[in-house]
């Protein structure tokens, strides 16, 4: 039966601290108990978990850990021959079916086959087995929502983190204009909008070092309307007439023609107002522009801008602040926020529609309900 664990399944015990012997004695009789079951390692190379805790008879060890469902997997995944794993303190296994030795030294090994919890892992199995996009939909209004609001908040601000990131070195303003560039550039056509803005305004930047960024794309702006559609490689399929790339290139330039984020540099450097910043924003864009672009640019490219602009200023802005600021937008109308809204779950402004999009987007796509707090709480019962 073996064959049937699935690795993950292993790593969510152990990080969850639910294996059935939480001190337990290892394979050679040893007393094993875990005071830190360390970082898990979910994106490079190397063992499981790192930095762990955990002492063996009377000495504390320190280094990683790592997971397999069959002790022999070491040597199948060449462990052996990377030494990265030297460091490895403690073998977690379902069976222990080969003694494990690294650079000349027997690592602990802890079998799990014997305490094994099958119902619980085949409620695990028939989580992930829903159908639905999100994969926690029917458990939702099941007495979940107190953890989902805990998530919510949680991911708003990395979101807004997220997209407000700026690498070091970089003028913090340019993060506005490459925002503006994704929002008429669309889910499908984003990534095409911000490498035209950013390949012809280093063609300027070669020409004349000392013109700034945001006067820059002014200058870019009028070549942009001879770019054919084929020449940049839209995306087209299933676009509505309103959002197809050449409609949203002429807005993209309509906008730079009306609204110059460094006139609002001088107001942002004397005192970070959200609402005044957001006010003038829509007196300039009003009849120009619809309602839903105005949104769409206020939500997710002027204030992630404001956000960075707070953090790399001493001008703080209370996060009860940011949330409020968010609740007072109406929110986003698409297919995630409509696929959350089949569950039961009120979207009523930007702060929620945001959040679940950041959940879909982070945690439902990639199947990491192990590390939400819903799917933490749901998967423990």
């Amino acid at each position: 039966m073996s064959v049937l664990i699935k690795e993950d399944y292993i790593h969510y015990l152990w990080k969850m601290k639910l294996l059935t012997l939480y001190k337990f004695t290892g394979k050679n009789d040893n007393h094993i108990e875990v005071i830190d079951v360390g970082i898990h390692n979910q994106q490079n190379s190397g063992p499981d978990f790192l930095m762990a805790s955990i002492r063996i008879n009377d000495v504390v060890w320190h280094g990683h850990v790592e997971i397999h469902v069959m002790a022999s997997d070491w040597y199948k995944h060449q462990h052996h021959k990377d030494k990265s794993y030297d460091n490895v303190i403690l073998h977690i296994v379902y069976k222990d079916d080969k003694p494990v030795v690294q650079n000349g030294i027997l690592i602990p090994t802890v079998e799990i086959l014997d305490g094994f919890d099958w119902v619980h892992y085949s409620n695990y199995l028939n989580f992930f087995q829903h159908r639905t996009a999100i994969l926690c939909s029917r458990d939702l209004q099941g007495g979940y929502l107190n953890e989902y609001k805990q998530q919510q908040r949680k991911v708003f601000f990395e979101r807004l983190e997220r997209k407000s990131y700026v690498r070091p070195g970089t003028f913090h303003h340019d993060i506005f204009n490459k925002l503006v560039a994704r929002v008429f550039g669309g889910n499908t056509n984003g990534d095409h909008f911000e490498a035209l803005l950013a390949r012809d305004t280093e063609q300027l930047k070669n020409q004349n070092n000392s013109v700034q960024f945001p006067l820059k794309i002014n200058k870019v702006a009028p070549q942009w309307s001879i770019l054919s559609v084929s020449e940049l490689d839209w995306v087209r399929k299933g676009h509505r007439p309103q959002s197809n790339a050449s409609k949203r290139l002429v807005e993209w330039q309509l906008f730079l023609k009306n609204y110059r984020i460094e006139e609002e540099i001088a107001y942002i450097g004397r005192k970070i107002d959200i609402t005044a910043t957001i006010m003038r924003l829509k007196s300039k864009l009003k009849g120009k522009h619809s309602n839903f672009i105005i949104d769409n640019l206020i939500i997710n490219a002027l204030l992630p801008y404001l956000y960075r602009c707070s953090i790399l200023s001493t001008q703080t802005v209370d996060s009860l602040e940011w949330i409020k600021i968010y609740q007072n937008l109406p929110a986003e109308d698409n297919k995630i926020t409509r696929e959350w809204q089949k569950t039961g779950l009120e979207i009523k402004n930007a702060y929620e529609s945001q959040a679940c999009l950041e959940i879909y987007q982070q945690f439902c796509i990639r199947k990491q309900c192990l590390t939400c707090q819903v799917g933490k709480k749901i998967l423990c019962k």
